[in-house]
């Protein structure tokens, strides 16, 4: 507010200097008191213009600030109206019933004036807290004709939806599925539903209630229109379930890996039978700790079911050894002894050999030939 405005107000408004009544000029831009007469003054308890001038109106709950910047919108497009509002001037509370009406400015701008009439009676206190409580409330509440026309909508509804957004429906991204609420509101039922809407801030989901109640003003049937946001809810669902449809998947990728790791593993030592009472098993790749727990688990059952007598290990596809590996094929032997059958070890490589010697491999034990066919030739000779 430059000095020029201000002295425009103060010649403009001289008159309301003096009136009994408080009146104050509210300059959008700024969100602050720009004129102010005596009683406004007292009402606010300012101790002059300089310090009410000095108090921001931006400050405050989202939705009393969306209710005031809506008045300010309804002023600049020219319009007059009365209106009921608490404030609280240091903290304490004033009920007041203040008219708005737009003021032009010698520069064009066009600023906010308020007057202020007594109220003859205040509300009750519980009416008062139950108005205070739905414009400070984050739930959207709003009143509609059974045509989707709005008749009331609160601040967080304001704010949701924008001020001009007055056919409900319209909020929807399928708006059959309000029309079909307030259907069923017009028939007497109360409905709820989850669906999609779209607002301020792009497209959300709400779970939205409507009921019928009688309007308060007209004495005619309506919708009473509950709104509460679900989006994080229903994200944070949409995301579980997402992570619910990988684990599965997972669960079944690492179950088919595992099946084809035991067909390649059945594959790289397959059980050959030589005769009635003998098994060949030529082993490819390292005779690990996993090589040596599968070759237990499919070899020793058959020596018992089959009465096997003799068992050869081709150990000449397995990789160099070393001691882990030696020590895991002695177990597999002595597994084999401890059945009643015997081993006989075809093929062994120098490195594995080594390997062997140095867990104390003894071959009056075990017996052993250069390669395959030696050992089946061994087999029979014994």
């Amino acid at each position: 507010m430059t000095i020029t405005d201000a002295a425009y107000l103060d010649e403009r408004l001289r008159g309301l200097d003096l009136a009994p009544l408080p009146v104050w000029v509210l300059d959008p831009e700024v969100m602050r008191i720009a004129w102010a007469n005596g009683p406004a003054l007292d009402m606010w308890r300012a101790h002059s213009r300089e310090e009410l001038a000095g108090r921001d109106f931006r400050v405050g709950p989202e939705t009393v600030l969306t209710r005031l910047y809506t008045a300010i919108a309804r002023v600049r497009e020219g319009h007059s109206w009365w209106d009921e509002w608490t404030v609280y001037p240091r903290g304490q509370p004033v009920q007041i019933k203040v008219h708005f009406s737009p003021l032009p400015l010698a520069d064009g701008r066009i600023v906010v004036l308020q007057h202020v009439v007594p109220r003859d009676e205040g509300p009750a206190p519980d009416q008062l807290r139950g108005v205070q409580a739905l414009v400070l409330t984050p739930m959207i509440v709003a009143q509609a004709e059974f045509d989707g026309r709005i008749v009331m909508k609160n601040p967080a509804a304001i704010l949701a939806f924008g001020r001009l957004a007055d056919h409900w429906p319209a909020w929807f991204v399928e708006p059959a599925a309000a029309e079909a609420m307030l259907a069923a509101a017009a028939a007497g039922d109360s409905v709820r539903r989850e669906v999609r809407v779209t607002t301020e801030a792009g497209e959300r989901v709400h779970v939205v209630e409507v009921c019928p109640a009688r309007d308060a003003v007209t004495g005619r049937m309506m919708a009473l229109i509950h709104h509460a946001d679900e989006t994080a809810r229903h994200g944070a669902e949409v995301e579980a379930a997402r992570h619910q449809r990988l684990a599965e998947e997972l669960d079944r990728t690492l179950a088919l890996v595992d099946h084809q790791r035991r067909e390649i593993l059945g594959l790289s030592a397959p059980l050959l039978d030589i005769d009635d009472h003998t098994l060949a098993i030529p082993l490819v790749g390292a005779f690990d700790r996993e090589r040596g727990a599968d070759l237990e688990a499919r070899v020793l059952p058959a020596i018992a079911e089959r009465r096997v007598h003799t068992v050869l290990l081709d150990l000449t596809g397995t990789l160099a050894g070393d001691v882990a590996n030696a020590e895991q094929l002695m177990r597999f032997v002595r597994a084999i002894r401890l059945l009643g059958a015997r081993a006989i070890l075809t093929g062994i490589r120098p490195a594995l050999a080594r390997a062997l010697v140095e867990v104390g491999f003894d071959g009056g034990e075990t017996p052993f030939a250069r390669s395959l066919a030696a050992g089946l030739e061994l087999a029979r000779a014994r």
